[in-house]
C-alpha cells in the first residue's frame, strides 16, 4: 500500500498539485511553489503528500523538510507524514539522534531538519547539503539567508533521471520576506516562472471542524483576520506594542474596599522569571472564569530565596501552584547545593510533586502572542493597579521585533526587560493554553 490522499475534497490542494505535476512531465518551467493565505488550508499535508510522490517517481532521490527547530518538526510536521504513510509498506520512520528521516523502500529519503538559526546564524550547518529539493514549511518563520540556501543546494544530489530542482514553501500572513517576494510580487503581476503562489483559506478545506471555527473566534480581531481571513495587512498599532490588546480602561483593577482581592478558597498561582536583577513572581488567581493578577513581585538586587520568603510572609497558608521560565530546571550557580529553581521553590514553600506546573520549554514569541492577546480581548483580565504596576508598565511599553522578538537588547531599559511580561505569559501558556488553538 502506497500513501494516498483525496485530492477531490480540497479544489486547491488539487490544483497545487497538478501544478506540481505539470513541471515534473515537462508541461511547465515552474520551479519554486508557495502555498500560503491564511492556517488550516491544507497546505502542509498536500506538500507532503507532493514529497512522497516525488520519492516514489525517483528512486535514490532525497528531500529536505525544514522549519524553524527541531520541537516544531516532532509537534506538527513529523506526525502529519505518519499519519500520510500509515499502512503502506513502503515507508518507515528512522529517529537516528540529528538525522530524523523517512525512508522508502527503493531508496528514497526525506530529511526533516531544523534552521536553528539562533544556534547557527551563518547556517553552516547547510554548507555541502546534497538535495533534490527542499520544503520551507512555515517560511514566514524562516530566513531569506535560508531562502537563498535552498536555491543554493536544491538539485545538487545527482540521480538518474534527475527530477527538478524544487523549492516548496508554506507560509501565513506576515510581514516580512515572504510578503514581498511571494504576495505583493504576485498582487503585482511582478511574480512569473519559475515562481508559482497559490493561496487557500480555512474555508476552502473541508476537513476544518466547527469546533476549530469556534475556537478561532476566540481569537484577538486581529488575528482572525490575518490568520483565518487571510488578510496581509501590517496590524501593528503604529509602535509594535507587543500586547496590543491591553486597555487601561478595560484591565487596570483599583478594587473597592468592600471588594474581595483575593480568595483563601482558591488556589494561588505563582508564576516566575529568574532575571537576576530583579527576580520576578505574578502572583495570580483564576475564579469564576476571571483572571485575576494580584501582585507583580520584583526584588532587585535579591534571589531565589529571599523571593521566596516574601511569598510566605505576604501569601501565608495558601495553595499554590507553580510556573514559570522553563530555565528555572537547570542547575545554577545563583542557587546553593547544586539546585535549581525550582527544587529551591519546592522546598521553600513546601510543595508537593502536583502543584509544580514548570514548562519543559518556553513558548514561542509568536504563537504566545496570540494567545495572550486573544485572551486580553476576549477573556476578563484583572490587573492590580497599585500592586501590579509593573505588569501594567510592560503591556503599555514592551515591543516586538521584526522577527517577532520581544525586544531585550537593552535589559538596562526599563521597557525592554519584559520580566513581568513574562511571568505573566507563562502563565497563560501552562493554564489557558486551552483557551485557543494557536495557528501553525
Amino acid at each position: 500500500m502506497e500513501a494516498s490522499i483525496d485530492l477531490s475534497k480540497n479544489i486547491k490542494q488539487s490544483e497545487y498539485f497538478y501544478e506540481v505535476l505539470k513541471s515534473v512531465n515537462g508541461l511547465s518551467t515552474n520551479k519554486y511553489f508557495a502555498y500560503g493565505g491564511a492556517i488550516r488550508g491544507g497546505k502542509t499535508y498536500v506538500t507532503l503528500f507532493i514529497l512522497i510522490y516525488l520519492c516514489g517517481r525517483y528512486p535514490g532521490s532525497r528531500w529536505h523538510v525544514i522549519r524553524k527547530d527541531l520541537s516544531v518538526l516532532k509537534s506538527t510536521t513529523i506526525p502529519s507524514f505518519q499519519k500520510l504513510i500509515a499502512g503502506s509498506k513502503n515507508w518507515k520512520v528512522l529517529n537516528d539522534p540529528g538525522n530524523t528521516r523517512a525512508q522508502h523502500i527503493n531508496g528514497s529519503q526525506i530529511f526533516f531538519k531544523s534552521e536553528s538559526l539562533a544556534q547557527d546564524p551563518s547556517l553552516n550547518d547547510f554548507l555541502g547539503l546534497e538535495t533534490n529539493g527542499i520544503f520551507m514549511e512555515q517560511a514566514e518563520e524562516l530566513s531569506i539567508k535560508l531562502w537563498e540556501k535552498s536555491l543554493e543546494r536544491s538539485g545538487s544530489w545527482y540521480i538518474d533521471p534527475m527530477p527538478p530542482a524544487f523549492i516548496f514553501l508554506t507560509f501565513n500572513p506576515t510581514q516580512n520576506w515572504v510578503k514581498e517576494k511571494f504576495h505583493m510580487a504576485s498582487l503585482d503581476g511582478r511574480l512569473k516562472t519559475p515562481y508559482y503562489y497559490l493561496t487557500a483559506l480555512p474555508n476552502d478545506n473541508p476537513f476544518v471542524t466547527q469546533d476549530q471555527w469556534s475556537a478561532w473566534n476566540q481569537m484577538a480581531d486581529r488575528y482572525k483576520q490575518q490568520f483565518v481571513l487571510g488578510d496581509w495587512t501590517d496590524f501593528n498599532d503604529g509602535n509594535n506594542r507587543w500586547a496590543f490588546a491591553y486597555e487601561s480602561d478595560k484591565h487596570d483593577w483599583e478594587p473597592k474596599e468592600s471588594e474581595e482581592v483575593i480568595s483563601k478558597n482558591n488556589p494561588l498561582y505563582l508564576s516566575f522569571d529568574f532575571n537576576r536583577n530583579p527576580i520576578s513572581c505574578c502572583v495570580i488567581q483564576h475564579i469564576n472564569s476571571e483572571v485575576r493578577v494580584i501582585e507583580q513581585i520584583k526584588l532587585a538586587n535579591s534571589d531565589i530565596y529571599a523571593l521566596c520568603d516574601y511569598i510566605k510572609v505576604y501569601y501565608p497558608n495558601f495553595l499554590y501552584i507553580i510556573t514559570g521560565d522553563s530555565t528555572g530546571r537547570n542547575s545554577s550557580a545563583l542557587v546553593k547545593d547544586n539546585l535549581n529553581y525550582y527544587m529551591v521553590i519546592k522546598q521553600a514553600l513546601n510543595l508537593g510533586s502536583g502543584q509544580m506546573r514548570q514548562p519543559v520549554v518556553n513558548p514561542s514569541i509568536q504563537e504566545n502572542q496570540v494567545l495572550v492577546n486573544s485572551i486580553l480581548a476576549n477573556y476578563k483580565v484583572k490587573i492590580h493597579k497599585d500592586k501590579a504596576k509593573a505588569l501594567i508598565y510592560d503591556l503599555k511599553n514592551v515591543k516586538i521585533s521584526a522577527d517577532n522578538k520581544i525586544e531585550k537588547s537593552s535589559r538596562t531599559d526599563e521597557t525592554q526587560q519584559a520580566d513581568a511580561l513574562d511571568c505573566f505569559r507563562y502563565w497563560c501558556n501552562t493554564f489557558l493554553k486551552s483557551f485557543l488553538k494557536t495557528p501553525k
